[in-house]
């Protein structure tokens, strides 16, 4: 396949994936105001917190094996016999590991008790399951399926928020309820769109295929253990040190950066799939090396955007409470752009199966990140769990492009790179300064900078929007 098509593919499933996703993002992002004026500091740390630690179980519960259920529906697409064992055989491991889960945290809450207890063990179900159905329509190559299926779960937690919220003042437990409710419609959604009850036979459970799922999924385990530590741990220590009320603070930085990531997760969903079709072709170094300089500029150009438009717009996003998470969003913005550095090469070790290979480039970001947050937290406060989170994506990003190259040639574009560093200090500087009409000034003359630098990649997407919705042609 030529360089044009693999871009138009990936720009392509891309796009698809955005459509469902950005309404849900956008709700969410501009839903701000309503939490922080509902609930607490102390309440939205704790129901910021509960997410956290469900986002950290439902992978050891699940061994990561929908992931392996995704690798290996890629490359046994459109084999019914191959799809019912890969399927069948996954969905079996993951019934197994979470019974026996459940019957340990039920023995667990009758010596400990737990706030919220039964709303965790919900969240966690109703969270696997979706994750299970959503990766399995991935796996089928219906980003369409994925995209719906994920908006389902997006804007129903938010129409229900706003229901359990507002009208019948529930306030954390309201919140928790909601995601279960919208993950488990998005589930029943999934396995009725992808007709998934066709490859679901307890006579297609193979041994063999569990163990080969297992092989791959089992590495991505200690990973997502490291992962949680640099991007969790951050919450757990703020908590512990300094308060829930300023975990609630650093929560609402931190929305500035997820939406970052999670615009991002967008394009990394549909790179996971290209990089692993395309992972042995003779073109993939050239491929591979476009792809990582055009996402760098793309996402550094909002990364910066951000930072220079929140001056004007955060005092009417963000209630007058959280006023102090202003000064640690730049920092988490900087780390998340190394995290975008991370993920992007962890698709080529998926796309290669080394997923032993990524939880190694990570551990020992993890250990950075809690050193130099416990070694200053009570010295800088919030600073430090900002500044370790930055720091830890760092030393993991330049240890991956590193160690990529025996399997993929990347170059990265230093002079792009440079020029992007120059331009964020820059923005930073007028960031802090917080003078409005010159925060306006100063977004005008960037949109043009970054409309410019990016000029390609916004063609690309125009055209592929065109041929989604053709324009009807006057009669």
């Amino acid at each position: 396949m030529a360089m044009a098509s693999k871009k138009n593919e990936l720009a392509k499933n891309t796009l698809i994936i955005f459509l469902g996703r950005f309404c849900t993002q956008f709700l969410t992002f501009f839903l701000l105001p309503l939490y922080t004026s509902i609930l607490s500091s102390t309440e939205y740390g704790t129901v910021d917190l509960i997410t956290t630690y469900v986002s950290l179980v439902v992978p050891i519960i699940t061994l990561q094996v929908e992931m392996g259920i995704f690798r290996e529906l890629i490359d046994n697409r459109n084999k019914l016999n191959e799809e019912q064992k890969i399927i069948s055989s996954g969905l079996w491991n993951v019934f197994i590991q979470f019974l026996i889960c459940l019957i340990m945290y039920v023995l667990i809450s009758f010596i400990i008790k737990i706030p919220f207890s039964t709303y965790i063990a919900l969240n966690v179900f109703a969270t696997m399951v979706s994750n299970l159905f959503l990766q399995i329509s991935r796996g089928f190559g219906d980003n369409s399926s994925y995209s719906i299926g994920s908006t389902i779960a997006g804007v129903g937690t938010i129409l229900f928020n706003i229901i359990f919220l507002i009208l019948f003042k529930m306030g954390v437990e309201g919140m928790l309820l909601s995601t279960v409710i919208a993950n488990m419609l998005a589930a029943v959604y999934l396995f009725f769109r992808t007709k998934l009850y066709k490859y679901i036979k307890v006579s297609a459970i193979k041994k063999s295929i569990s163990k080969k799922i297992l092989k791959y999924s089992l590495p991505l385990v200690p990973n997502g253990l490291i992962w949680w530590i640099i991007n969790v741990s951050d919450r757990t220590i703020v908590s512990i040190f300094l308060g829930t009320a300023a975990n609630g603070i650093y929560a609402i930085s931190n929305k500035f950066s997820s939406a970052l990531i999670q615009v991002y997760n967008v394009f990394n969903l549909s790179w996971t799939e290209s990089a692993s079709i395309h992972i042995n072709d003779a073109d993939r170094d050239q491929f591979f090396t476009s792809t990582f300089n055009d996402i760098i500029k793309l996402f550094s150009s909002i990364c910066i955007l951000i930072i220079g438009a929140l001056p004007i717009i955060f005092n009417w996003l963000i209630n007058k409470n959280y006023n102090d998470a202003y000064m640690y969003v730049p920092i988490l913005l900087l780390g998340m752009m190394f995290n975008i550095i991370v993920s992007f090469i962890g698709c080529i070790y998926v796309a290669k199966k080394k997923t032993k290979e990524i939880a190694v480039t990570s551990f020992w970001s993890g250990v950075i990140n809690i050193v130099i947050n416990l070694l200053l937290i009570n010295v800088i406060g919030i600073y430090a769990a900002a500044i370790s989170t930055a720091i830890a994506f760092a030393v993991m990003s330049i240890y991956r492009i590193m160690d990529v190259q025996k399997y993929v040639k990347l170059k990265v574009n230093l002079k792009l790179v440079l020029a992007l560093i120059v331009l964020f200090i820059i923005e930073c500087v007028i960031y802090y300064i917080k003078v409005i009409p010159l925060s306006i000034f100063n977004c005008l003359i960037l949109m043009v900078i970054l409309v410019k630098l990016n000029k390609n990649f916004l063609i690309a997407i125009i055209n592929q929007v065109k041929k989604r919705v053709p324009l009807k042609s006057k009669a």
